[in-house]
């Protein structure tokens, strides 16, 4: 299929009028992106700026979220963007937020289960407690979001002030990807050999996918929804 273009440097380029069939051959990781977005298929042949107008998406957004996930080097620059567009972004990271409870984290759970039934008591215990801690970190973290930061970057995005500000939100905000690594050295480094390569395996890409969706999804918070909202605040301000 392979009929979306390419740059000088053989790099993809990504556009408004790409298929929507051409962004998932580019990149089939992009998948998630419809997925927690409630993109149904099928889609047939329309293009992503037909599909972003029946999904009332910003064009412009969504080829920043799908470059963000698909390019490691891309910067996003929210100065691209339109002040309506916070709202989107706000949607869309509340839509990852359910992903990573309806689907990731519960892949990683059984993941880890797998891996228990093979393990002996002792280092069943360690594995366990220390995914335990993983996930109820990761569900604190987004808990705090969706409590305390997102009501109020909707609430400014409607055009209403509030007491608080958004350098005080993100003064609580904490970096959770690193938190995998302690259960990734347990599976590689420690388990005993009773418990199978594929079965390790399985856990460490589900693992290593949710630390990279993760990152992700803090650059979004962080280059695209915090400088947006702080415009916001002084605009209000004035």
């Amino acid at each position: 299929m392979k009929s979306y273009k390419r740059d000088g440097n053989n790099r993809i380029v990504y556009s408004k009028d790409m298929k929507l069939i051409e962004l998932i051959d580019a990149d089939y990781e992009l998948l998630s992106i419809l997925l927690r977005m409630d993109i149904q298929l099928p889609f047939g042949d329309v293009s992503i700026e037909e599909m972003c107008r029946r999904y009332d998406m910003s064009p412009t957004l969504f080829m920043m979220i799908c470059q963000i996930y698909a390019c490691a080097d891309y910067e996003p620059d929210e100065s691209e963007l339109q002040s309506s567009d916070l709202l989107h972004i706000v949607r869309y990271l509340r839509a990852s937020h359910r992903y990573y409870l309806e689907s990731m984290l519960p892949s990683i759970a059984e993941g880890v289960e797998r891996i228990l039934e093979e393990c002996d008591a002792k280092h069943s215990v360690i594995l366990r407690k220390f995914y335990e801690d993983y996930a109820e970190e990761i569900k604190a973290h987004l808990s705090y979001e969706e409590t305390m930061v997102f009501p109020y970057v909707e609430t400014l995005a409607k055009g209403e002030s509030c007491q608080k500000c958004m350098s005080e939100f993100m003064s609580h905000h904490t970096d959770i990807c690193d938190k995998v690594d302690d259960i990734k050295s347990i599976i590689i480094k420690y388990l005993p050999e009773s418990c199978p390569t594929h079965k390790r395996c399985d856990l460490l890409f589900d693992l290593y996918r949710m630390r990279n969706d993760l990152s992700k999804h803090t650059l979004i918070e962080l280059k695209l929804m915090t400088p947006m909202v702080i415009a916001e605040e002084r605009r209000l301000q004035q």
